[in-house]
Order: C-alpha cells, then sequence, then structure tokens
C-alpha cells in the first residue's frame, strides 16, 4: 500500500461513518499522544478560518438583488427570466 492508497482509503472510511461513529473516532484520536496534536492543529487551523468569512463573500452577498423568497423559489424565477429573454419555448 502506498501513502496516497491509505489517504484515498481513510476518507471512504470516514465517509462511510455514522455521527456516533465519527464522535466515536474523534474521541479516539484525541485520546492518542500522537493524534491529538494533530487534531489540536487542525481545530486551531479551523477556529481561524471561521473568524473571517472568505475573501469575495461580502462582494457576493452584497450583489444579490431579489425577493424575499429567492432561494425558495429560485427554479421559478429563473424559469420566469428565460421566457422574457426567449419567449414561451424556454
Amino acid at each position: 500500500m502506498t501513502a496516497a492508497y491509505d489517504y484515498e482509503d481513510m476518507h471512504h472510511l470516514v465517509d462511510r461513518l455514522t455521527p456516533t461513529q465519527v464522535r466515536r473516532l474523534r474521541l479516539l484520536v484525541t485520546q492518542d499522544e500522537e493524534l491529538s496534536r494533530v487534531a489540536a492543529a487542525s481545530s486551531e487551523e479551523r477556529s481561524h478560518e471561521a473568524e473571517a468569512p472568505p475573501h469575495g463573500l461580502l462582494a457576493l452577498i452584497g450583489s444579490v438583488d431579489g425577493p424575499a423568497d429567492f432561494g425558495e423559489r429560485h427554479d421559478d424565477h429563473i424559469r420566469e427570466r428565460m421566457r422574457e429573454r426567449f419567449g414561451d419555448s424556454a
């Protein structure tokens, strides 16, 4: 087995775990001396990333202009705009 295979295999394994199993795996990792250092560093990175919005997000939020229910009825709005631009054949 190569390291790349191990890495992919672990990703697939974690993807198949139930939420309860993920919590148990997290507990096992935090109790291991070597792995707990990696988990702590990863946790610090996530908390730092959560402090600031991603670059460009504020620009995106400011550019959305539509009705209050736009997210819920986005398909209807798109169809309506297509009909306006291209007629009833859209």
